[in-house]
């Protein structure tokens, strides 16, 4: 079953998207000259808001403040069935979430619209069931499409509450006008820029902030109606297929623009991507002849050609439905209009939406079994299947949710205001599996085992302090073989689940055991009889247990370092205004995944000269100069002692907690003397 919601209409054409996840924006190229964003959480401004008493039996409408009457604007309804039961109600297509007693002041219309609302109504009745008391607070979709924050001020037969209201901006804006035939848009890493592909024959890049087409950078050009665009910026290298009778598969040099041609034989191909090695594109043609529209695999190496499904109709844009890179979902054009999986496992194309808006061209993934539709003339939202019910299995990895791990990358971003943040961190050390037991036991599941990569590779022991009814005692939880297979380990009963520390700890993975990269992780469940009932979303993560790396070089004045063994920098008290001191220091991590903080200590009061310095690290190495004048460095003194420090700080992070183990720092001292 599939669900499908219009998010935009009323567009020029849109083609070619990529999602910006880090904005919650779908980026997209309009044929008609535009590169164009949707904005998934709109910016809102406030239409109404105040404090009033809902009377008992009133209805209330959240845009206008109104009170009382039937009619399609009003939201909610104060109902009183009894002396004693009484209900918060939904009024036309208006729906509820109560949110409990939450800071309300600290409710954003942004973290309004990312709330899941239900026609259910909150209990209000005049007993301890009640949820609507004095400072509860609930959030409503209203009935006008808006969003509201209500708080109970006082409880009664009459309700003191308080509102806002907020109506949202537009949801598509536009960031550059003037381009030809624009086909394809890719972000770049920096989530900065982005490239772009136009009709006309261009590749081009663009900066997002300043997005008309006089502002783009032309790549390269003379290419015969390119379309579909993959990135490989770690190795330069862009890819793209010409929509030709005899069209060529070019990989592009990103820095110097020259082209060379991989594959010389499409037939008016559109759709390209790669695998994850790179040793493989695959590419839908709108082919003729018996195949008619078919997608294929292509080795690189040699050109080589396996088809993986014929008969297609139009086929369009491809995209990867999961990390595994095991399936590929496809748009078929009109007269079809339809969403299409292609297995790599042999297995027959599949339609996942058999009828979508006119003439669907790309899709972006945002979920597992949740993607947006470019068509035409709109943007489309598609669930077509459901998102772990019940809550995903893999919940996370210690305080990281699952959903905060951006499946390309495999780096963790939570939201600032989340107790555990972390932005574009990559995971090391041992790794702490949170699993929806509570589910998993709902599911018929008793057991689970973790793989990594296919392999099961975590088949240890595993504790948690577990309540005996007097005390915490440090419980172990030992993996069993089941059906003749090892490693697994019991689904926690849900009575037992807040008996336990960690309710929802499910195991480590030692990420050190690991290569440095891309790994996923699946849990396998199985009832009692050891048969597999479900597997959870597969989890990718980047796992980087590198050490950083710091060093501090001998100060030197005019090139001439400080004399090594006592530490002594010598210095002309007839020059000693103009001539500066050179401290240079390096820092690094191989992955970039570190910060630094650089000091000037002088004397036994620590005095701090100059300013400490700190930033991200942005190479493997990278080689920093601190510099002032011996003057300056001196002050009073004559002669004075300095220590110089750097921390480079690392910010891979187990779920739980920074990495401590794998900073590195380094310190000197010295002494300025005439």
């Amino acid at each position: 079953m599939s669900t499908i919601t219009q998010l935009a209409t009323g567009l020029a054409g849109a083609i070619g998207s990529d999602f910006r996840r880090s904005r919650g924006q779908l980026i997209f190229v309009e044929y008609g000259g535009k590169l164009s964003c949707l904005n998934l959480f709109r910016t809102a401004t406030v239409i109404s808001s105040g404090a009033t008493v809902l009377k008992g039996t009133w209805t209330f409408d959240l845009e206008t403040g109104v009170q009382g009457g039937i009619g399609p604007g009003f939201d909610i309804w104060w109902e009183q069935m009894t002396d004693v039961a009484r209900q918060m109600m939904p009024q036309n297509s208006a729906r509820l979430l109560n949110l409990g007693n939450v800071d309300f002041n600290s409710l954003t219309a942004d973290g309004l619209q990312k709330l899941t609302y239900q026609a259910t109504p909150i209990p209000g009745n005049n007993d301890l069931t009640n949820k609507l008391i004095p400072g509860d607070v609930f959030a409503v979709k209203t009935a006008q499409g808006n969003y509201a924050k209500v708080r109970v001020l006082t409880y009664g037969y009459n309700l003191g509450i308080q509102w806002v209201t907020y109506k949202l901006n537009p949801a598509v804006t536009v960031l550059g006008t003037g381009y030809q035939q624009p086909e394809d848009v890719r972000l770049s890493m920096d989530d900065i820029h982005a490239y772009l592909t136009e009709r006309s024959g261009e590749l081009l890049r663009v900066d997002l902030n300043n997005a008309n087409r006089p502002a783009a950078t032309v790549i390269a050009s003379g290419m015969v109606a390119p379309q579909q665009l993959f990135l490989d910026e770690p190795h330069h290298a862009a890819y793209l297929v010409e929509y030709a009778p005899v069209g060529h598969l070019w990989r592009i040099d990103l820095t110097s623009g020259v082209k060379t041609p991989l594959v010389s034989n499409l037939e008016n191909a559109v759709g390209l991507v790669l695998s994850s090695d790179l040793q493989y594109a695959y590419v839908s043609e709108q082919s003729a002849g018996a195949d008619k529209g078919r997608v294929s695999r292509i080795q690189l190496s040699n050109g080589s050609r396996t088809k993986l499904a014929t008969g297609l109709v139009n086929p369009f844009f491809l995209a990867w439905e999961n990390s595994t890179q095991t399936s590929l979902l496809v748009p078929e054009r009109d007269p079809a209009n339809r969403i299409t999986r292609i297995s790599l496992t042999g297995a027959p194309a599949q339609c996942i939406a058999a009828t979508v808006s006119v003439r669907p061209s790309s899709v972006a993934i945002l979920n597992q079994g949740d993607i947006l539709i470019c068509s035409d003339q709109s943007i489309d939202e598609l669930v077509y299947a459901a998102i772990q019910p019940g809550g995903p299995l893999l919940m996370g990895i210690g305080f990281v949710p699952y959903d905060k791990i951006a499946p390309a990358t495999g780096l963790a971003t939570t939201d600032p205001d989340y107790f555990y943040h972390v932005l574009n961190a990559p995971f090391g050390g041992s790794l702490p599996l949170m699993v929806n037991h509570q589910r998993a036991f709902n599911d018929s599941a008793r057991f689970y085992r973790i793989k990594v990569d296919g392999v099961v590779t975590s088949n240890s022991p595993w504790s948690d302090y577990k309540w005996d009814g007097l005390h915490y005692f440090l419980n172990t939880t030992t993996p069993v073989a089941m059906g003749g297979q090892p490693g697994y380990y019991p689904v926690h009963p849900p009575s037992e689940l807040f008996l336990w520390m960690n309710p929802s700890l499910g195991g480590f993975v030692d990420s050190t055991s690991l290569g440095n990269g891309l790994h996923t992780i699946v849990l396998e469940f199985i009832n009692a009889a050891a048969v597999l009932v479900e597997t959870s979303i597969p989890l990718t993560i980047l796992v980087n247990n590198q050490l950083c790396v710091a060093g501090i070089n001998l100060p030197t004045i005019n090139s001439v370092g400080a004399e090594p063994l006592c530490g002594v920098l010598k210095y002309n008290p007839a020059t000693m205004a103009g001539d500066k001191v050179s401290m240079t220091y390096c820092a690094g991590q191989p992955g970039d995944f570190a910060t630094y903080w650089f000091q000037l200590v002088k004397g036994v009061n620590g005095i701090t000269l100059p300013p400490p310095t700190s930033g991200p690290i942005t190479a493997p190495l990278v080689q920093l100069v601190s510099s002032d004048t011996v003057a300056k460095l001196l002050g009073p003194c004559s002669v004075a002692g300095f220590a110089e420090s750097i921390y480079v700080a690392a910010t891979i992070q187990n779920g739980w907690g920074r990495q401590s183990q794998y900073d590195a720092s380094a310190t000197i001292a010295f002494v300025l003397s005439p």
